[in-house]
């Protein structure tokens, strides 16, 4: 009898592990869902950010040929508007990943398999118009392929066979970030450098208003200034001058740590669905904060009246 009860026993913990692993590998998957959207979702965000300054560099250009007669060069026109647009379609890639991960994480749900194949079908279509951007890599091509097999498993309900259906999606994509990355960060420096460079020419010319500088001793009061003479002082042409540069520096930092901080965060989530995938285990639960990145978007996203 004693015998008996052993033989039943270890087809009975057999199903209690399995039971139990498949338990763990769903927590982990809903907990990988979660970090994917959240980070798909800043990415989108940053994406269309870089997308709104190319817009502000070519709105420069055209300034400074109405404010200082420097030609303008339609070449150089056309090449932003292709950038700015090879951008937008980054964005709304990154868009259709983090709905396609906000679909896993009903997998369970009666229309999920429906949900994750059209979102699966979405980004699909989504990486297939990623083209490659001028002084970038052909990382984008891999992203392409990646994207091809997606759909493979969408109709499935099992979140190990999803984590492997995208695991060469999310690698190509935090590849393409990284080849990418010194690009981004010559976008941003090129345009805050324009900027600069137009504002201190006004400000040599006589042609800014001293007001904002006055706003930290006047607001508290709600006082507003006013500069007595047509011509600015030596003093606050030297503020100004000084207020221009430290602006332009902290800029420039913020956006290099912003994409720092993107390019770690897609690496982890890289190495954590891989993990999934691989193992049909995520060991870490804590993401890294994406802070940095969300703080960089937010001024570019009030311009754009988001």
């Amino acid at each position: 009898m004693l015998r008996l009860r052993r033989f039943f026993a270890f087809p009975l913990l057999f199903v209690l592990c399995a039971s139990l692993l498949s338990c763990k590998t769903s927590d982990d998957a809903r907990a990988l869902a979660t970090q994917m959207t959240s980070t798909a979702s800043c990415l989108s965000d940053y994406y269309a950010a870089l997308a709104q300054i190319v817009d502000n560099h070519a709105r420069l250009e055209r300034l400074q040929q109405a404010t200082s007669g420097v030609p303008l060069d339609a070449q150089d026109q056309a090449q932003l508007s292709d950038v700015q647009a090879d951008l937008q379609k980054r964005s709304e890639m990154a868009k259709a990943l983090a709905d396609l991960a906000k679909a896993f994480t009903g997998l369970s749900g009666s229309k999920a398999p429906a949900d994750v194949s059209t979102s699966a079908a979405d980004l699909g279509t989504a990486l297939a118009a990623i083209p490659n951007m001028p002084g970038g890599s052909d990382a984008a091509t891999v992203l392409q392929n990646a994207g091809k097999i997606l759909t493979q498993f969408a109709q499935e309900r099992d979140e190990r066979k999803m984590a492997k259906s995208i695991d060469p999606t999310i690698a190509a994509l935090s590849q393409m970030y990284t080849q990418e990355k010194p690009v981004y960060d010559s976008i941003d420096r090129t345009y805050i450098g324009l900027a600069q460079g137009i504002a201190l020419d006004l400000v040599n010319h006589n042609q800014v208003d001293p007001n904002s500088l006055m706003a930290p001793a006047l607001q508290p009061f709600d006082l507003s200034s006013r500069v007595p003479t047509e011509q600015l002082s030596q003093g606050l042409a030297d503020y100004a001058r000084e207020q221009i540069k430290t602006k332009a520096a902290t800029d420039i930092a913020a956006h290099s740590k912003a994409s720092d901080t993107m390019d770690g965060a897609l690496k982890e989530l890289a190495k954590r669905t891989h993990e999934l995938a691989a193992e049909g285990r995520m060991p870490q639960r804590g993401f890294p904060s994406l802070a940095d990145v969300e703080s960089w978007i937010e001024p570019h996203q009030k311009q754009h009246g988001k």
